[in-house]
């Protein structure tokens, strides 16, 4: 206790509900940085169901080059790595309660990625899923496990090298 009479709180005693709030304001990537490993106060309200409804990754984008060959396109390991990670760390946050999903119109997702993605969020109803000609073998295994799937957005690759 202070002189004055205040009482100084440790950051790991605050409300939760006050650092959801607090979380909700943060980027994905602010929220995948690492703040569920500062106390286990952070790390319950990192996983709030309040902040996973939706993962929006329409800022995130691939650095590719086109090809004439299948898959039409080479995406660069590093585009790869950091949406892996980005994957990884929020679908383990969100604990399955990701009800919508936005990609980048240049965010190229694998079928490794969209694999992972799909057995950790059964609950989906909304997918916003842009290049699609990396994952022609994987989708429709993918859209069986989303049962709850409402809306799907996937452009038409007709001609890939536009």
């Amino acid at each position: 206790m202070e002189e004055d009479g205040t009482v100084m709180r440790r950051w790991e005693e605050m409300d939760i509900d006050i650092l959801v709030k607090i979380f909700q304001s943060l980027t994905v990537f602010e929220l995948t940085s690492g703040i569920a490993h500062v106390c286990s106060a952070w790390r319950l309200a990192a996983c709030d169901p309040l902040l996973w409804k939706t993962l929006d990754l329409s800022m995130l984008k691939s650095n590719f080059i086109k090809i004439p060959l299948e898959p039409y396109v080479y995406v660069h390991c590093h585009s790869d790595k950091t949406l892996t990670r980005i994957l990884k760390i929020s679908l383990s946050l969100s604990r399955g309660n990701i009800t919508s999903l936005f990609f980048h119109c240049n965010l190229y997702v694998s079928e490794e990625q969209l694999t992972y993605t799909a057995e950790r969020c059964p609950r989906l109803r909304r997918l916003v899923l842009p290049a699609w000609n990396r994952v022609e073998t994987v989708m429709i295994k993918a859209i069986d496990l989303w049962k709850d799937l409402e809306s799907l957005t996937m452009p038409s690759i007709a001609n890939p090298l536009d």
